[in-house]
This record gives structure tokens, sequence and C-alpha cells, in this order.
């Protein structure tokens, strides 16, 4: 188990860090579809590597040439042999030491990409965690699933505790007539005992001061809560038009507190039966990161220690009609002293999906064409009236 503090010192972070053997690890992205079925496309790699390694260290020669000369007459003074053919194989092998090193971190990040999935599926194994080396177009209703083509979950954990849990990193890839550009993601997921409103945390830490929030998907201002203290300055809470006080009682002083304290650099969604906690690629959550597993057991814990107050959260816009009462969000959690109509679970539709906004950047170019389009034939006929 991995629900309480106890079990998650036990866990065994081994496998994140010692020794693997680099045969096993290219069996197993073999196993998974992670690598090429033969091994002529890595030689040719090797090959086109070595040649392009050559060009490239010409190339860096001349100018590296260049610099070695203006500073020969110091090295000159110092007693060093510094001829037009010395400064030349100085500047070239100095080039193709560089181009090498180069060559090799790039032909080693696939080995250490491989490496680190191994090491997590041992790490699960060793735990008794479900691993899923990846997903393909992977059925969530998060706003960063619905989002591009070729979407991939890979890396995927399970733990065991009172409700699903899944820790994962994903990408996915927008397309253009121009560009196509990879978007990744890594996230949190609990799966919860029925749906709640669609509410959105995004956190201001890991917004742009230029850009803006950094979630895929734009929402309407209109439906931003403010809530008391100083959680606004870490988070922007969104919530269906009409639904306030449902967040309000979902979302209480200590709930907010805890956000603060543990989760303030993560954006958080609500959507359907799921929480999810959203982080960009530059933290994956299913890492070799010991300390970032610690961190992911933890959240979960608190979430989960948190969740059941939510889970008797009612929508009292599907009671019956004419009902004598009704149980709303804030009296969910009273008891009642006389039986009242029962509430089925789940959210009216206008509480089910968040409004989206259209993008600045998006209308940037239109606005720009069409002032365009207006200003030259204006400019044109104050030029021709003079």
């Amino acid at each position: 188990m991995t629900a309480t503090p106890t079990a998650r010192t036990q866990l065994d972070f081994g496998p994140l860090t010692e020794h693997v053997d680099q045969g096993a690890v290219r069996a197993y992205e073999f196993d998974n579809g992670f690598r090429p079925t033969s091994g002529r496309p890595q030689a040719l790699g090797v090959i086109l590597v070595i040649v392009l390694g050559v060009i490239a260290a010409f190339i860096l020669a001349l100018p590296l040439a260049l610099v070695v000369m203006l500073v020969s007459p110091l090295l000159e003074q110092a007693g060093a042999d510094m001829s037009s053919d010395r400064v030349f194989q100085v500047a070239f092998f100095g080039a193709a030491a560089f181009v090498a090193c180069l060559a090799w971190f790039i032909a080693r990040a696939p080995n250490r990409v491989g490496e680190a999935r191994y090491r997590v599926s041992r790490f699960a194994a060793a735990n008794g965690l479900e691993f899923v080396p990846r997903i393909v177009d992977p059925a969530s209703p998060g706003m960063i699933f619905g989002i591009g083509t070729d979407r991939v979950a890979s890396e995927v954990v399970r733990p065991a505790g009172p409700r699903p849990v899944e820790v994962g990193n994903y990408r996915y890839v927008v397309k253009s007539t121009k560009t196509h550009e990879t978007f990744s993601w890594s996230y949190l997921e609990i799966t919860l005992e029925r749906p709640l409103p669609h509410i959105v945390l995004d956190a201001q830490r890991n917004n742009s001061k230029v850009l803006g929030s950094n979630l895929p998907t734009p929402l309407a201002t209109g439906q931003r809560l403010s809530l008391e203290g100083d959680f606004d300055r870490y988070f922007a809470l969104y919530c269906p038009e009409g639904y306030e006080a449902d967040a309000l009682y979902l979302f209480t002083p200590d709930i907010m507190a805890r956000f603060i304290d543990t989760i303030a650099e993560f954006d958080l969604e609500i959507v359907d039966d799921r929480l999810y906690l959203y982080s960009n690629g530059a933290r994956p959550l299913s890492t070799t990161d010991q300390a970032m597993w610690e961190w992911v057991f933890a959240t979960i814990d608190v979430l989960n220690a948190k969740l059941d107050r939510w889970e008797r959260w009612r929508d009292e816009r599907l009671a019956e009609p004419g009902g004598a009462a009704s149980a709303s969000a804030s009296t969910a959690s009273s008891a009642a002293a006389v039986a009242v109509p029962a509430i089925p679970r789940g959210v009216a539709p206008q509480g089910r999906r968040l409004k989206g906004r259209i993008p600045v950047l998006a209308v940037l170019p239109i606005v720009v064409m069409v002032g365009i389009w207006f200003v030259i034939p204006l400019l044109e006929s104050l030029t021709g009236q003079r």
C-alpha cells in the first residue's frame, strides 16, 4: 500500500539509481516498441554523425583559426610555435573535439530516455505498482488530452490506494502548414467516486509574464472567482457561472492553505469524475528522481484526505422538480433531520464544462491585417488629396 506515510517510507527507491545493464535496457525498449527492429538504421546514423562531424569541424575551424591567429603574438612571446599550419591544426582539432562531444551527447539522448523508462519500470515492479510503458491516445477528459495529434502517455505508474491513481508523462503534436510543435506535460490523475463541476486552478508561478497562462485552453475571464486571503496570489480559480457557492464549498480555507503549501507550482483541474495535477515537461512526475516520487506520494495522501468532503457534494440543480427540500453545496456535509428527495449523482449540463475564449495571439494577426487593409487605402487617399 502507498496510501499511508508509514508504507511510503518502506518504498524501495534503489532501482531508480542503481546500475542497470544496457543490454537489458535495449531489450526492454525493443519489446515495448521504442526501438527500431534492426541495427542498420543505428549504424547509418553513426556514419552520418561522423560525416557531418568532419564537415562541421572544418566549418568551425575557420573562425577558430582567426581567433588563434589574433592571440598568436602572445603565444609566440611565450615560446609557442604558431605557424599558419600549426594554427589551423590547433583550430581543427579543437573544433573536432567540440563536435565529437556534441555528437556523443546527442547520440546518447535516446539511450538516456530509454534507461530512465527502464528504471521507472523496475521501481514500479519492486514496489508492487502497475506500470504501463505507453498509452496511445489516452481516453482522459483533462484539457491537455484532447489537443493535437500523436498523443502518447508514457512511463505510466498506477499506485494502489483508496482511489484509482495514475502518474505519467504525456506529449502531443500540434501541426500547422509549416511547423510541427511537440508539447510535453506530466500529470497526476485521481479518479473520484462521483462527478464534480468543471473547476480549474491556474497556478500563477508557472505562467509567463508576457504570454500569461501556460494552460493549453484559455478560459473565459468571466468565470474567474476570487477567494479570500492570499489564495489569488498563487492560483486563479475558474468555475462555471452559477457554481460560485459550490466552489466555495469545495475549496474551504483549510484546503486552500494545503494547496498553497503543496501544489503551488502545479495546475489543477477537476473535470467529470477526475482530478488532475499538471506539470510542464520541465518537471516530469514519472521520473528517476526519488525526491519527486516522495512528493508525489505525499501529495496523493494530502488529496485523498480532502476528497471525502468533495465526494459528499451534490448538484441541487438535479433535484426533482417540486421537491420539499434538497441538499445544496452549503449543506451537503450536515445531517438532514427530515427525509429529503434524493439528488442523483452528477452535474447539471451548465456545470460540466468551462467556457473557453479565443487567445489574444490568435486574433492579433487578423487585427493587424484588417488594420493594414484599412490604413493603406486611407493613407493613399490622403496622399492623393494633397
